[in-house]
């Protein structure tokens, strides 16, 4: 199962970590958070691939001011990170910026293919958005599928099975036969993760995590991957990182050795 994690532009010594904890080569997203600045985004690509990982920058269309904006970001992440692939996505700004109000807008631009960024992921919400009805989500993304039919689908996290399985039936039905990374919360605090939860929309399987109460212990990822992988075949994950890089690298190894171990 291959597995990408996810930091922000402003995690520490972000470089030296991701060596200290994770396998060389794996795919690192680093995300645009609201006040996150281009130069800062930059930087974080920058280190995360001279550390020896693949640095895969989110776009977030509504930050950028101006298409020079976009190809001046574009021309560095490619030419001192090595990006050649990228999360183009609308972002959490409520008004634009500049002049890309949705991802559409950007990629429509042609920079991404002339800066040699040719592998491009799109975002996808089994639970829906917050800020935008599931039917317009399922039309932007058929659209965002013509214009790129290699792109590959990258989900945002939930809490139980069902939700991604049906969604992805759903667009399996609708002709979309893009590969999708199924995205997974890792280990964390249940108040940290119903924070980010309830700032991402994440509704209806919110209550997986409410059954469990207070609780001491880091609430972690297993329950859903067992229920996904008995419903469905899972090829590749997206882990967010809310409780930290170290939480999620010791479950990840801890993953791998199990899958790795014998059959009794």
């Amino acid at each position: 199962m291959d597995v990408s994690i996810e930091v922000t532009a402003r995690e520490r010594d972000v470089g030296a970590r991701l060596r200290d904890l994770f396998p060389r080569g794996m795919r690192v997203h680093v995300t645009f958070l609201p006040g996150d600045t281009l130069g800062s985004a930059q930087a974080a690509c920058i280190a995360v691939a001279r550390a020896g990982f693949e640095a895969v920058p989110h776009l977030t269309a509504r930050n950028f001011t101006t298409e020079d904006a976009l190809a001046q970001h574009l021309a560095r992440l490619s030419g001192e990170a090595g990006v050649k692939r990228a999360l183009a996505i609308g972002g959490d700004v409520a008004e634009p910026r500049g002049p890309f109000s949705s991802s559409r807008d950007v990629l429509k631009t042609g920079l991404l293919a002339r800066y040699g960024i040719g592998h491009i992921l799109i975002a996808g919400y089994p639970e829906g958005h917050p800020s935008v009805p599931g039917d317009a989500l399922d039309a932007a993304l058929h659209e965002k599928l013509v214009l790129l039919p290699d792109a590959e689908i990258v989900t945002q996290f939930c809490f139980e099975a069902a939700p991604v399985a049906d969604w992805i039936q759903r667009q399996r039905a609708a002709g979309i036969a893009a590969p999708v990374r199924i995205g997974i919360a890792g280990p964390a605090s249940i108040a940290t993760l119903l924070r980010f939860a309830q700032r991402c929309g994440i509704g209806n399987s919110m209550r997986a995590l409410r059954r469990r109460g207070v609780s001491l212990l880091d609430a972690k990822p297993d329950d859903l991957l067992r229920d996904l992988g008995q419903r469905m075949r899972i090829d590749a994950i997206h882990l967010y990182t809310f409780g930290g890089l170290r939480k999620a690298a010791f479950w990840l190894e801890s993953v791998r050795s199990f899958a790795q171990s014998p059959r009794r």
